[in-house]
This record gives C-alpha cells, sequence and structure tokens, in this order.
C-alpha cells in the first residue's frame, strides 16, 4: 500500500556530467599540490598558504557537489511533489499537487544562474519562463512542471512514466 501512495524517482547520472565533476576535483586537488609545495619551498610563503587554502576550500565543495548528484531524488506522495537535493543547489522543494498547472516533456534550456553553486541545479532565470528551479544530473530530455507562482526543471530517470505518475495523481 505504502508503494502506491508514495513513488521515489531517483535520476540518472550523466556520464558525462560526472566526468567533468571529477576531472575539475582533480585539476583542483594538483593546484593544491602546487600550493603546498610553493608555500613551503619557495618565498611565496603566506601567499602559498591563504592559495592552498583556497583551493582546499574548493575542491570540498566540487566534491560536496558530486556528491549532491547521487543524493538527488524527486519524491511524489499523494499530494506533493517533493524535490530532494542538498542545500548546495538550492535546498529541497516541495510542490503542492493543486498547485501544478502543466507537465511537459523539455529540453534542458540555457538560462542565466540566478542561485546555486554548481551547474547542476538552482535557480536560473531562464527566457520565456522567468526564474525557473532546475535540478540536472543529465542532458537528457526532462519535466518542465509549471505551478501558479513558479517553474520547475527536473530530469527524472524516465521522464515519460513520471509525466504520466504525476498527471495521474493530479487528475484522480
Amino acid at each position: 500500500m505504502l508503494n502506491r501512495l508514495r513513488i521515489v524517482n531517483k535520476p540518472e547520472v550523466s556520464t558525462f556530467v560526472k566526468w567533468c565533476y571529477q576531472i575539475l576535483v582533480i585539476f583542483i586537488a594538483t593546484l593544491m599540490v602546487f600550493f603546498a609545495y610553493a608555500s613551503f619551498f619557495t618565498p611565496m610563503g603566506s601567499l602559498g598558504i591563504a592559495a592552498l587554502i583556497g583551493t582546499t576550500v574548493l575542491d570540498a565543495i566540487m566534491l560536496l557537489i558530486l556528491r549532491s548528484l547521487h543524493k538527488t531524488r524527486y519524491i511524489l506522495t499523494e499530494r506533493e511533489l517533493h524535490i530532494e537535493t542538498t542545500k548546495l543547489i538550492g535546498g529541497e522543494k516541495r510542490i503542492p499537487l493543486e498547485e501544478v498547472q502543466s507537465v511537459e516533456k523539455t529540453l534542458i534550456p540555457l538560462g542565466i544562474k540566478l542561485f546555486g553553486a554548481s551547474f547542476h541545479g538552482g535557480c536560473y532565470n531562464i527566457p520565456g519562463l522567468g526564474r525557473t528551479f532546475l535540478t540536472m544530473t543529465n542532458f537528457k530530455d526532462g519535466l518542465l512542471i509549471k505551478t501558479q507562482n513558479r517553474s520547475y526543471i527536473i530530469t527524472p530517470k524516465d521522464p515519460l512514466s513520471f509525466k504520466d505518475a504525476i498527471e495521474t495523481k493530479i487528475y484522480t
């Protein structure tokens, strides 16, 4: 009975997206080694230590973003769609199903980043839509969910079946 009331969709993480973040982590780690060497074995001193601390923080953020890709989930209950993301990209969003005006399959659009620490998600200004919360784990088709107040773009593993599940909950 519980499975009928709650549908959990863990999106597929694109290999390309995953590799981009992993390459960034390795690149930043390489910079950390360089700055560690520069701060202890060259006259760079405190400037090198500051750069080492900065790259360490940046690398930690990249690792958290990489982790957030795998933590993203979309949970559909009888009353709401819950977009579960880490706080790093905008936090959790709860969309009451009674506020949903439409659910459409869409391509992942380009937009101007407004808030969030990664390209994986956050608030974007999308031409024609305005302010939109986007959660993207791959570059395949996603779902555009329009509500009375806001738009959301998500990338569930199987967009069409998830769209059908949302519409079934809305219209029954």
